[in-house]
């Protein structure tokens, strides 16, 4: 017999069970309902516990920063003291060798430069030799200035206004000097006649002459005899100028003269403003009307002085060619010069001529072009006159690949530190010295042995080496078409100035006992964050180098973690804060980790920071107080590289 079944439900029992589930659902609700109004009321004391705990540890960080600034001002102010007095000391030591050297140079301030140049102008009719003395010393002139703008430039306040106004010196003692060189070149062409030499034996006298002083060449040719034909004449200047021009037969009926000029500096960018850089100065070529001729009447010389008699006019090639316009189907003209020593160039390297319209370097009208690295003879052919020169772009050696700081110690010589930027073709290493000079110690180019012997100021070495076709001197106009190594767009991110200066004076101060190294994460953290690689150095030691590198970032106090937690707080001393970051150089991370590492916390000094990690000798070296000048040097070597935005 099977189970007894069970009796159909009831409506009341239905309704009962409906009802004792709605009751149940009731009270789970109201249960979710509490438990929600408990989870978000423990959720906002919560919120609210941190943000007072964020408040309170932002409030006592800042306590902690301003405190340790504090302390530290006394130690920062000895160090400038000091510093200052030895670069008082090195001031005095040159002016006193300025004043017995009894020398009538105008020093570098605006109203002797002002003197000068009115009494250059002042001075009568000058022969071509004595207007080419005048630009030699001019532009020696020009190089102190020069040597310091640069020093300027390195200076922890940097006068913007004060260097503008010495470099507008500049094109204007070029400009007075040139005016010059054509003011002996008119009399030249006014008195050629005076200057015939050579004939004999079949051959027409000829008007030909060279001149220099220093490294600035004249070689000039006037064609005042024009019934001496030719297929081609050869102007050989090569033994006094290392100049040669090959002008075709087209120039035999020209009344014209024909001058080259080199010019060992760059005057294309004074005038045009252009960021080429030029390397060995510029060939200026020019061909020049000749004024009316002299006339022998009844034992008198007459001479017809005329408007443009008095001044040099120029002429295009082809005659009668338009300002800019190149005939590609113009007779060729050839060209061949001696390069200076001391240039770092290739084989391949690269001849402008300059556009006056278009304002901008251009291969267009050079061709033939040939370069013997051993005799350095510079050979090309031209359609075209005017300025010619190898330039290359300036951005050739930026961005940096990597660079470091390493200190050292020469028997009985005092503290050094190796500054060395790895750049897309070089390895630079700097060698910076306590008594505030910088010795080249690589690359060991031929080119550069007559720099390598030499010991300069840091602006100085880096200047010359710019001169020598290696430009380790970024502005920020060169960020928008730089490149950082392996990026596929051009275009950096400056870091902000900010930014830029406290890691000079940090990293410049420290480098005297620690080694810096560059990271690959510094370019991807934007403008208000930079990093660094850093350890204590060995050097003194004799340590096996083991100590791994620790990563160092500094940054605007208002974007770091804390200031973040705790907006409205306030930021600390300087507004810029330093701190130790859990972050390696490794390829199998793939993010920068900003986490600080276990017991360190965000200094205003990064000094301070590495107290935790540094032993007490590198900090006393750092301390000491003996290597301020030397600390300066870096400084300078730093602020003036930028290797902080360009690596």
């Amino acid at each position: 017999m099977g189970p007894k079944k069970k009796g159909k439900k009831s409506k009341a029992e239905i309704e009962a069970e409906k009802l004792a589930a709605e009751q149940e659902a009731i009270k789970a609700a109201e249960a979710a309902e509490k438990k929600r109004i408990a989870d978000e009321l423990a959720a906002e004391e919560a919120a609210k516990k941190k943000k007072e705990d964020h408040i309170e540890y932002r409030t006592m960080e800042l306590d902690r920063l301003k405190k340790s600034y504090e302390d530290m001002l006394p130690i920062i102010e000895a160090r400038v003291a000091k510093l200052e007095m030895n670069k008082k000391q090195i001031a005095d030591s040159e002016e006193w060798a300025a004043f017995t050297a009894c020398s009538y140079r105008p020093r570098i301030t605006e109203s002797e430069l002002n003197t000068y140049i009115t009494e250059t102008n002042d001075r009568p009719e000058m022969s071509l030799t004595e207007s080419l003395e005048c630009l030699n010393y001019t532009e020696s002139i020009i190089e102190d200035l020069n040597s310091r703008v640069i020093k300027m430039k390195s200076e922890e306040v940097v006068d913007e206004g004060k260097i503008a106004a010495l470099q507008a010196f500049v094109p204007k003692m070029r400009e007075m000097c040139i005016a010059k060189l054509d003011k002996a070149t008119v009399n030249i062409l006014q008195n050629a006649d005076k200057h015939l030499k050579g004939g004999g034996e079949g051959k027409a006298k000829k008007v030909e002459m060279c001149e220099r002083s220093g490294n600035i060449k004249v070689g000039m040719w006037v064609n005042l005899i024009r019934k001496d034909k030719f297929r081609f004449l050869d102007l050989d200047f090569k033994e006094k100028l290392g100049m040669l021009i090959t002008l075709p037969k087209q120039f035999a009926s020209l009344e014209v003269a024909v001058r080259g000029v080199h010019f060992p500096y760059n005057q294309i960018s004074a005038r045009f403003g252009t960021k080429d850089l030029v390397l060995g100065g510029v060939f200026q070529f020019d061909i020049i009307h000749l004024p009316p001729m002299s006339k022998k009447v009844k034992g008198w010389v007459m001479r017809k002085m005329t408007e443009e008699g008095s001044r040099v006019c120029k002429s295009n090639w082809p005659i009668g060619n338009a300002d800019g316009v190149i005939s590609k189907a113009a007779a060729k003209i050839k060209c061949c010069i001696t390069l200076p020593e001391g240039l770092v160039v290739d084989e391949d390297l690269s001849v402008k001529w300059f556009h006056p319209v278009d304002g901008r370097w251009t291969t267009e009208p050079i061709e033939e072009t040939e370069y013997n690295m051993e005799t350095r003879e510079l050979r090309f052919t031209t359609v075209s006159t005017g300025s010619i020169a190898v330039v290359q772009d300036r951005l050739t050696d930026l961005c940096y690949k990597s660079w470091s700081l390493s200190p050292f110690m020469i028997p009985g010589g005092g503290g050094c530190v190796n500054y060395s930027i790895i750049t897309p073709r070089f390895v630079v290493t700097i060698e910076a010295s306590s008594d505030g000079l910088c010795r080249l110690t690589s690359p060991d180019h031929p080119a550069l042995a007559e720099l390598r012997a030499k010991r300069l100021s840091p602006g100085d070495i880096l200047y010359a080496l710019k001169s020598a076709g290696i430009n380790l001197l970024p502005v920020d106009s060169d960020a928008p078409k730089a490149k950082y190594v392996d990026a596929e767009v051009n275009g950096i991110t400056l870091k902000a100035p900010e930014i830029e200066s406290k890691l000079y004076e940090e990293v410049s101060y420290l480098s005297t006992s620690f080694d810096f190294l560059s990271s690959r994460w510094n370019n991807g953290l934007g403008a208000g964050k930079s990093c660094v690689q850093v350890k204590e150095t060995d050097a003194f030691t004799g340590g096996t180098d083991l100590v791994d590198y620790s990563m160092c970032v500094i940054e605007f106090d208002e974007q770091s973690s804390s200031s973040e937690d705790a907006p409205g707080v306030g930021v600390c001393v300087g507004g810029v804060k330093c701190s130790l970051v859990n972050s390696t150089e490794g390829p199998s991370y793939r993010n920068f980790g900003a986490d600080l590492v276990d017991n360190t916390e965000g200094e205003v000094f990064l000094g301070k920071c590495l107290e935790n990690i540094a032993t007490k000798e590198a900090m006393g070296r750092v301390n000491g107080g003996d290597m301020n000048l030397l600390a300066s040097t870096v400084r300078c070597l730093l602020q003036l590289s930028r290797p902080f935005s360009f690596c």
